[in-house]
Order: structure tokens, then C-alpha cells, then sequence
């Protein structure tokens, strides 16, 4: 056999037997749309500009977003802690909404008297989402009669088993009838979701009111965010440890407010239905001015410091868990005889 013939054929014997490596797949997982850094609990808010973002951090971090800007951090909103308030640790899953001229921000600021944890709910107030809010110093609006606080507007009986460790997650809601409310969480488990009437400024309850109890469970249930639609609304919570990739979105619906059922409670944003997203959690709904029925909502998930991709379990935030932070997605809800769905997610 001619040399040139015996090296072809063995050439092609080779090739024939090296297996080529298959080429990855590309995620299909969706991209955050705010990376720079971190981003949990964010509560979305539409001004005349643009939009404000508030997420939990050191006197309340706030980033904007601007058309054909994309979103970016600003100034954070909160002046200072209120008197009332322990001064350590970071301020929690805040709210805004506006009211008439001027715009309320809700937080829960650390307390002494509830633990090494604990918290309640305070307010602040500013002309616009963009000002710096000051905080109002007499008293809280929610917290344990415990707390080393003075007494708050609405004080939460310590009964029936309930943790007093801490009131968090304040979200406002208001409805048809132009009624506001205040929904919020009780920490630790059994943990619960309550609902305040608040006054038409959104400074303190409705004359004669007090909160109630919406849902309780056995299981760690935060985050409560109601949306009204036609004759249903529903109610979105966040289920299983904050700081895991089990963290996941759920919904209930209900045709009314101080009524709803523990189960069925069908999963909105998890793991297996982002394709890969590490605790799709803290989610908070967006109903904007130029497309009504089409509400967007707005979440974090965990990304590895080093690359930004969601971490595989089992992840645990913190020590001795992996380097990483929470970042913010958007999503595009689409409702179907009264089911809510994802169809779609932000980009930057």
C-alpha cells in the first residue's frame, strides 16, 4: 500500500473513532435585569418619569428606571432610622406608595425587645419616590406590644401560638373603591399574613381599625402582595427559606379580601418553572399606566458573585454557602379565566 494511501486511511480510521464534544446548551433561564448589586424583597413603583425600584439595604437601597435607560442605583431613600428604631443591621422588604401629593414609604427597621431579628413596621414620607424620605419618630405603625418601641398604631396580639419575633414585609393595596391597606407578615413559624385598613393618607389605620389574620401556616410564608382582577383577587407569597433555590412563588385567589384559603395555593415562579432560577422569591406586581392588562412583576434571585448565573442546590446563602447575591428579574403575567401565567420575561 502507497505511504500517502495507508496515511489517509489511517487518518480516517482516527477521525472515525475520536468522539467530538457536544456543544452546551444555552441556558434557558432568564437574564436579570439589574446586576450591579444587591437586590432583595423589591417593591416596583411607576412615577411620572419612569419607575422607582426599593429593595432591603442599608437605609433602604432605590435604584430608577428610566425610558431607553435601563435601571440604575440612586441615592438610598430612607434620611436615617426612626427613634424608635435599634441602630444595627440592614432595613427589610419596603413598600411605596403614593397618596395624593405625597408618597409613603413602609420598612421594617430592627427593634430591641424581639430578639436578635426582630423588627416592625415603620413609615416615612417624601414629595416624590426620587426625594429622600424622613421618617416619622413618635411610633411604629406595626409591631409586638413587647418591643422596646412606643406603642404602635396597630399592636399584634401574641396569641395562638405565633412567634414574636417580628413584623415584616409591608405592602400596600388599594382597592376598586380607592380603599388602602396595609398587608403585612408575622416572623417565624407558624408564620401568618394580616391585613390593616389604613387611613386615606396611609399615616396610621382607618378610624377604628385594627389588623386581622388572612392566612396561617406551618411553613415559612412571606412577601404578601395582592392584585385585584374583575372578580377575584389574588394573593402572591413567597414559600421555604429566603437564602435557598427552593424559594418560590405562590398565588391564591379569593372573591374576598379578608378571606382566604391556606390550599390550594398553585406555584407562580420556582426552580423547575424559570428553568434554573435560584429562589425566584420577593416578587412584587406592577400594574402600569400605558398597558392595564398587562401587569408585570418584578422578582430576586440568588447569582454567583463570580459570573452571575443562579447556583445549583444545595445552595444556602451566606457562610459557609457560595459567594453570591440576590439581582432582579421582571416578567410579563398574562391572566386566563382568572389563572395567572408567565409569558414572558424582562431584558434590560
Amino acid at each position: 500500500m502507497p505511504r500517502r494511501f495507508r496515511l489517509l486511511v489511517g487518518a480516517a480510521l482516527l477521525a472515525a473513532t475520536v468522539t467530538v464534544p457536544a456543544v452546551a446548551a444555552a441556558p434557558t433561564y432568564p437574564e436579570p435585569i439589574l446586576t450591579s448589586d444587591r437586590t432583595g424583597d423589591p417593591s416596583v413603583v411607576e412615577t411620572l418619569n419612569g419607575r422607582v425600584m426599593v429593595a432591603t439595604g442599608p437605609l433602604v437601597r432605590r435604584a430608577r428606571w428610566d425610558p431607553g435607560e435601563g435601571w440604575r442605583w440612586i441615592d438610598p431613600a430612607l434620611a436615617r432610622l426612626p427613634r424608635w428604631a435599634a441602630p444595627r443591621g440592614d432595613v427589610w422588604a419596603p413598600d411605596l406608595a403614593r397618596f395624593g401629593d405625597q408618597w409613603v414609604l413602609y420598612y421594617s427597621a430592627p427593634v430591641r425587645g424581639l430578639g436578635p431579628t426582630g423588627r416592625c413596621i415603620g413609615m416615612a414620607t417624601a414629595p416624590t419616590a426620587y426625594d429622600t424620605f424622613r421618617p416619622i419618630d413618635a411610633r411604629p405603625l406595626v409591631c409586638f406590644p413587647r418591643a422596646d418601641t412606643p406603642p404602635a398604631y396597630d399592636q399584634v396580639p401574641a396569641k395562638g401560638g405565633l412567634p414574636r419575633r417580628g413584623l415584616l414585609d409591608p405592602s400596600v393595596f388599594v382597592d376598586d373603591d380607592e380603599a388602602p391597606y396595609l398587608l403585612y407578615k408575622t416572623d417565624g413559624r407558624p408564620s401568618s399574613i394580616r391585613l390593616l385598613p389604613l387611613a386615606p393618607r396611609g399615616l396610621g389605620p382607618a378610624e377604628g381599625a385594627v389588623s386581622t389574620e388572612l392566612v396561617r401556616a406551618d411553613w415559612v410564608m412571606e412577601n404578601p402582595v395582592v392584585l385585584r382582577r374583575g372578580d377575584y383577587y389574588h394573593l402572591f407569597t413567597a414559600e421555604d427559606l429566603w437564602s435557598k433555590c427552593s424559594y418560590r412563588t405562590v398565588w391564591r385567589r379569593s372573591t374576598d379580601l379578608t378571606v382566604w384559603p391556606l390550599r390550594p395555593r398553585r406555584v407562580l415562579l420556582s426552580r423547575s418553572t424559570t428553568g434554573g432560577l435560584c429562589g425566584p422569591g420577593g416578587a412584587d406586581v406592577l400594574v402600569a399606566r400605558d398597558a392595564p392588562d398587562r401587569p408585570l412583576l418584578y422578582f430576586h434571585g440568588w447569582v454567583l458573585d463570580r459570573n452571575l448565573t443562579p447556583p445549583d442546590p444545595p445552595f444556602v446563602a451566606g457562610p459557609p454557602g457560595r459567594r453570591a447575591h440576590r439581582v432582579l428579574y421582571g416578567a410579563r403575567l398574562r391572566f386566563v379565566d382568572d389563572v395567572p401565567s408567565i409569558v414572558g420575561y424582562l431584558a434590560r
